[in-house]
């Protein structure tokens, strides 16, 4: 059975930065659809289309959310042609009732709100105004998301290359399995 694991942070967390570093070691990385702009600074992390263009994927999205007006969604065949998919936790929970013949191994990425406010104002250059937006606006679900512990690991990401190998770890473990299946 194929096996994606799925990496789930709040803003400002490190999973691009992550998941770029899977990237070069040869991971598929899927880049999900968004409605959002792209920000300053920000890296080829999504495929950033118009609201109106959302319609067009409605009958192959696997996974979607919105957070504020924003829309985030994926399509099967991506998901198939990916090992590591960046969701939020409305995104999973979705992802999960749509798709049963893929093994899913959930990956929260943690990192205190205070780190992750530094982050975003002085790393990505994010007014202040819109970061209090964005972390309200995921708030919730990352709330509900941590008291029911909706994952099967967690990583501390204060030392990206510390979080890095922890994660590696944790994926090529998990993989080990699939060559006896």
């Amino acid at each position: 059975m194929k096996t994606v694991f799925l990496i789930c942070g709040e803003s400002s967390s490190g999973k691009d930065s992550l998941a770029v570093m899977l990237k070069h070691d040869g991971y598929k990385v899927l880049k999900s659809y968004t409605t959002r702009p792209k920000r300053i600074n920000e890296s080829n992390t999504h495929i950033f289309i118009k609201p109106e263009d959302v319609v067009q994927y409605k009958n192959d999205m696997i996974a979607y959310t919105k957070i504020g007006t924003y829309e985030y969604f994926a399509t099967k065949q991506q998901l198939l042609d990916s090992d590591i998919y960046i969701i939020d936790p409305k995104g999973i929970e979705y992802l999960k009732s749509k798709i049963k013949n893929i093994k899913f191994i959930t990956i929260f990425i943690n990192v205190s709100e205070e780190e992750r406010k530094k982050r975003a104002l002085y790393i990505r250059k994010d007014t202040p105004e819109a970061v209090e937006k964005r972390f309200e606006a995921e708030r919730k679900q990352f709330d509900n998301f941590k008291l029911n512990t909706g994952f099967d690991y967690s990583i501390c990401n204060y030392d990206l290359n510390k979080a890095y190998k922890i994660l590696k770890f944790i994926i090529e473990t998990e993989s080990e399995g699939e060559l006896y299946e």
